[in-house]
């Protein structure tokens, strides 16, 4: 019986506010004044940046990266974090969630693709911290993404067998069950779902503690 229960970060516990500020509002903000044009038109530039780089690639995730590329190299990342961390909201059923499962002694890991920057200012500005025992950036700590399941292979080596849950359906269902995890897709009202795919954290309380 898994021992461990890992869920992705945005999306999953946290809804997508605090990331949208940072690349939707505080870079292209930061693009637009550097480069005197209309918000609107470096919001577009920047989204369709981030298209064509895709997310499935590591600098997808890399805020260094992209002001490299978008000529803002000179900006502090964490400047750009802590602007956006005011926007931070976690889903109503996160901690309570997180509280149900520390309780019955499970161990709790944040799996994600964000980058460490932006994971550990979540984390502790949220209060997952009082519960979440591991936080892995895949991206930063392991130099890979969700997308490959050696990434999942790796976490159970790391933490033996584990339940994950999270809101992509490829890169949280579909590829930790094909290397054996027993993984369950959240629909959080946005994307593609399935009819398996749940719409509430509460019922992963049942089922780790079954």
């Amino acid at each position: 019986m898994p021992s461990t229960v890992s869920f992705d970060l945005d999306g999953t516990l946290s809804t997508p506010s605090f990331a949208e500020a940072v690349w939707d509002e505080a870079l292209p903000g930061a693009l637009a004044r550097r480069r005197d044009m209309p918000l609107d038109e470096a919001r577009r530039y920047c989204r369709e940046a981030y298209a064509a780089e895709g997310d499935g690639s590591i600098r997808w995730y890399q805020l260094p990266y992209w002001l490299m590329t978008l000529g803002l190299e000179d900006l502090d990342p964490g400047d750009l974090v802590r602007t956006g961390a005011a926007n931070l909201r976690l889903f109503d059923d996160a901690l309570p969630t997180l509280a149900r499962l520390a309780h019955a002694g499970m161990r709790l890991v944040i799996f994600s693709n964000a980058a460490r920057i932006f994971l550990d200012a979540e984390v502790a500005l949220s209060g997952l911290d009082r519960y979440v025992d591991t936080c892995i950036s895949v991206t930063d700590d392991w130099g890979m993404v969700k997308a490959d399941p050696r990434s999942f292979e790796r976490l159970l080596d790391r933490h033996g067998p584990v339940i994950h849950v999270g809101d992509h359906l490829r890169y949280d269902y579909h590829v930790p069950r094909a290397v054996g995890i027993e993984a369950y897709h959240i629909w959080r009202g946005s994307g593609e779902r399935t009819a398996q795919s749940i719409t509430s954290l509460a019922p992963i309380a049942r089922i780790a503690s079954r």
